[in-house]
Order: structure tokens, then C-alpha cells, then sequence
């Protein structure tokens, strides 16, 4: 059996200096000071200050720092293990201060408990073969009264390529969808040797029924009309580093938000 999470290991950790380098991710911006998470995830993780924070696959951590900056004791897991070489280069580099564990997020180490808040953004959820899975680590995480904050691709807009869009990839699909891409979503132009990666499609419905499941109360599920990266050919850029659907096309959601408390 393919080993997927090795798959996908392999080029999470060759993408990691590319990503550290692009200006996409603002890296330099960050080491000048900068919060650089964008707004909706500012809006949806709320107040953080004093607050304890588990930031589910953090990848190179300027999230997870970001949130430090805004006052939270963060800690931040990833399965990458060049990734997290970087979150903590970063963290040492700045002063920011924050803990980092390597981990897969469907097997978490059983000391992650007693968080005030989970949070994970963009691009997480395709990642993952068991949401169901996803969600409970998620809320074995959280203090009863926590929250988790969830913000993602939306499951329609991962069905969707090309220009124009049309339909390549299952609504939802318990088995791995195997792509081959040589390109980085920060630059196309950059080749990448691991190009063969795992990926799966989870709607609306597994996405809440997971959550429930897990024993967490749903209170806000909002589908947005823009995403943080060029996701599709025919976006616009629309502010805030925010890329949306151009005037006069037909509309659908492109990500989505989906904020819950552990009861």
C-alpha cells in the first residue's frame, strides 16, 4: 500500500525553502515586525491574548507566530519536519516565542490538551484521509468552553480547474486522489522533484458531521466569496491579499468558515 503521509512528507519538505523564499508567504515582511495572518482567520480565531493555542498544520509557523504577536502561547504541529526546522529558525530569529511539534495530526501526542483554542486555515482539510479523525484530535485538544476555528478551501472550489473552470475532482472522496504537479502554488514557474502528492475531498457534510461527532457544538458556518492565493486562473484580486470571482461570472463559494466551542 502507497504510504500517502510519506508521499505527501516528501513534498511539504522540498517546498518548504521555496516557500520560505516567496514572496507569497511575506516571510521578510514578518521578520520586520509584521502580523502577517490575513484578515477573515484574524476575525474568525478571535481574542487570543493570554489564551493557549493549538495551531493544526502550521507548515512553517508565520501563523503560529503571527498569533504570538497578537498574544497567545502558541504551539504549532506539522508532520514536516523541514517545515518545522523553519518554524523554529523564525521563532529564534525574531523573539517570538513558541512551541513546535512534529507529529501527524490524525496521531497527536497526548500531552496536546488544555487549549483555549485549536485553529487551522487554508489548505488543511484536503490534506487529511479521516476527518472524523481530524475532528477529534481537534477537540481532544480544547478545554471544555474552547473553540475551534476552522477556515478552508471550500469543497466546490476544490472540485473546480482550468480557465475556464470545470469539474476534475470528486465533491467527496474517501479514497486519495493521487495529482502530479511539477509546479508550487506560490510560483508556477518552479519545478518540484516530489510532484506526485495525496490529496481527498471532504463536503460540507463530512466536514460538519465530523465536527459534531467529535462532540463539538457548531455556531457559525459561513461560505466566503474569496481565498488568499490565486486558487483558481479567472480570480481577481479583490484587497487584503484576497483573490475572488470577476464581476459578471457565474457565482460559487470559494472557501469557508466553520467556528465551533467544545461543550
Amino acid at each position: 500500500m502507497t504510504d500517502y503521509f510519506a508521499l505527501n512528507r516528501a513534498h511539504w519538505d522540498e517546498v518548504t525553502p521555496v516557500h520560505l523564499a516567496s514572496p507569497f508567504y511575506r516571510t521578510d515582511a514578518f521578520r520586520r515586525g509584521a502580523m502577517v495572518l490575513d484578515e477573515i482567520a484574524v476575525e474568525s480565531v478571535g481574542d487570543v491574548k493570554g489564551k493557549r493555542l493549538l495551531h493544526l498544520q502550521c507548515h512553517i509557523g508565520l501563523d503560529t507566530l503571527s498569533l504570538a504577536r497578537l498574544g497567545a502561547v502558541v504551539t504549532g504541529l506539522d508532520f514536516s519536519p523541514a517545515a518545522l526546522d523553519a518554524a523554529r529558525a523564525l521563532s529564534a530569529e525574531t523573539g517570538v516565542p513558541a512551541r513546535f511539534v512534529q507529529a501527524n495530526v490524525l496521531d497527536p501526542p497526548a500531552d496536546l490538551t488544555g487549549f483555549d483554542i485549536v485553529f487551522a486555515s487554508w489548505g488543511v482539510h484536503c490534506w487529511i484521509p479521516d476527518m472524523a479523525g481530524w475532528m477529534r484530535t481537534a477537540a481532544n485538544a480544547l478545554k471544555r468552553g474552547g473553540r475551534l476555528a476552522l477556515i478552508d478551501d471550500h469543497p466546490i472550489r476544490a472540485m473546480l480547474d482550468g480557465d475556464p473552470p470545470v469539474i476534475r475532482y470528486p465533491y467527496d472522496s474517501p479514497e486519495a486522489i493521487i495529482i502530479e504537479d511539477a509546479g508550487d502554488y506560490t510560483d508556477r514557474s518552479i519545478k518540484v522533484g516530489a510532484n506526485r502528492t495525496a490529496e481527498w475531498g471532504h463536503g460540507l457534510g463530512t466536514l460538519v458531521n465530523a465536527a459534531i461527532d467529535a462532540g463539538l457544538v457548531i455556531y457559525r458556518l459561513d461560505e466566503l466569496d474569496r481565498v488568499p492565493w490565486l486558487a483558481m486562473p479567472n480570480l481577481v484580486e479583490c484587497g487584503g491579499g484576497y483573490w475572488r470571482l470577476p464581476d459578471g461570472a457565474v457565482t460559487y463559494p470559494l472557501g469557508f468558515r466553520l467556528l465551533a466551542d467544545k461543550a
